[in-house]
């Protein structure tokens, strides 16, 4: 019986020190000299929708709600000589009740990208002397669904070798952008 006991005891104490790992961070109020206190109580029923206002889910992550392009275009101006490398303007929207920070993160699969000198997005370095240049940078803060700056531009600008007999050559890469929740 003893034996029992202590096994009983002994899962329940496991159990409470995994449950401690599910305790969830909230703000705190001190109850001094009152005899109650009030908890608001918030929940999720249902799947969760990161484009209407509401409490938290478990996974901050899920509040991330963009829309991005699928591919972005940048070329050199014949009016330069074929130097200046410019793009039309792309935009990534945050569709969330949250605002999300998006990050470069990374240029990978690069392709033909020797004939650039410099090429970068928004001011961030991608590529120098055609090897990829990056460092982890934020790329812009885009607000709420509910506001008018939910809505992040960016461009492409450098400069670029010219080919001899101007012949086309077309780089390519994809950029890797991380985004983040912005949650009070």
């Amino acid at each position: 019986m003893k034996k029992i006991n202590a096994i009983v005891s002994g899962s329940i104490a496991v159990l409470t020190l995994l449950a401690g790992g599910v305790t969830a961070a909230a703000t705190t109020q001190s109850i001094n000299a009152e005899t109650s206190g009030d908890v608001q109580i918030n929940g999720i029923i249902g799947s969760f929708d990161n484009t209407t206002p509401g409490p938290n889910p478990g996974d901050l992550n899920e509040w991330i709600n963009v829309t991005i392009p699928t591919t972005a275009l940048f070329y050199t101006t014949q009016e330069s000589g074929h130097q200046e490398i410019v793009s039309p303007t792309y935009t990534i929207t945050n569709n969330s009740a949250k605002g999300v920070i998006a990050t470069v993160a990374d240029v990978i699969d690069p392709v033909t990208i020797e004939p650039i000198k410099q090429l970068a997005v928004n001011e961030i370095d991608l590529i120098t002397d055609g090897v990829v240049d990056v460092l982890e940078t934020d790329l812009f803060e885009l607000g709420s669904n509910q506001t008018s700056g939910n809505v992040g531009e960016f461009t492409f600008s450098g400069t670029a070798t010219p080919q001899q007999d101007e012949k086309e050559v077309n780089p390519s890469f994809k950029l890797v952008l991380n985004f983040a929740p912005v949650v009070e």
